[in-house]
């Protein structure tokens, strides 16, 4: 390997839709040599790659009401999230809007054909490079749990006593409201 060579930059992923974003992270020869890695040190081109790496990411949730219950979904992995429930969904690949991913994880996850529909409250940062956010969605199909250890259909009331992955309790007060006035 010559000397102009550099190992591999820092790869950027995500860990499961409302997991923890993580760094995989390789010092380069820059930083053992003198500590600085900031972006003045890099060449330009290297500079537009970082960046492209460190893009935006969304993640999209579906809020399946149907008979003023909400259908709710217990994670399997990864560990520090196995057992919660959260509304499903997953990321937006490029070029797909959001209504196109929440349909697409919809029917990967449950198997269910779904028409999104209005958004549900306030986008939820989960890092400085990912944000969540939720829809409500409608379907006529039967949901079945595909990538989840199970799903169920909860009321208003039972809400605040499941335990809920983080990021989707930030929600539960326009769950609550719309279970309520559907239930009226």
């Amino acid at each position: 390997m010559g000397s102009n060579v550099l190992p591999p930059r820092p790869l950027r992923r995500v860990c499961g839709a409302r997991g923890h974003a993580a760094a995989n992270v390789h010092r380069d020869r820059r930083f053992r040599e003198n500590g600085d890695l900031t972006a003045h040190s890099r060449p330009p081109e290297e500079n537009s790659r970082a960046a492209s790496r460190f893009r935006a990411v969304i993640v999209v949730a579906g809020a399946l009401i149907a008979d003023a219950q909400l259908l709710v979904a217990q994670r399997n992995r990864p560990p520090e999230l196995a057992g919660l429930w959260e509304l499903p969904g997953g990321k937006v690949a490029p070029g797909e809007t959001d209504e196109q991913a929440l349909a697409r994880e919809l029917h990967e996850e449950l198997g269910v054909t779904v028409t999104v529909g209005e958004k549900l409250g306030e986008d939820v940062p989960l890092s400085d490079t990912v944000t969540l956010r939720a829809y409500r969605v409608l379907t006529d199909d039967a949901p079945h749990a595909h990538d989840h250890h199970a799903v169920r259909w909860v009321g208003a009331a039972e809400l605040d006593d499941l335990p809920w992955v983080p990021a989707d309790r930030a929600w539960l007060s326009e769950l609550k409201a719309a279970l309520t006035q559907l239930g009226q």
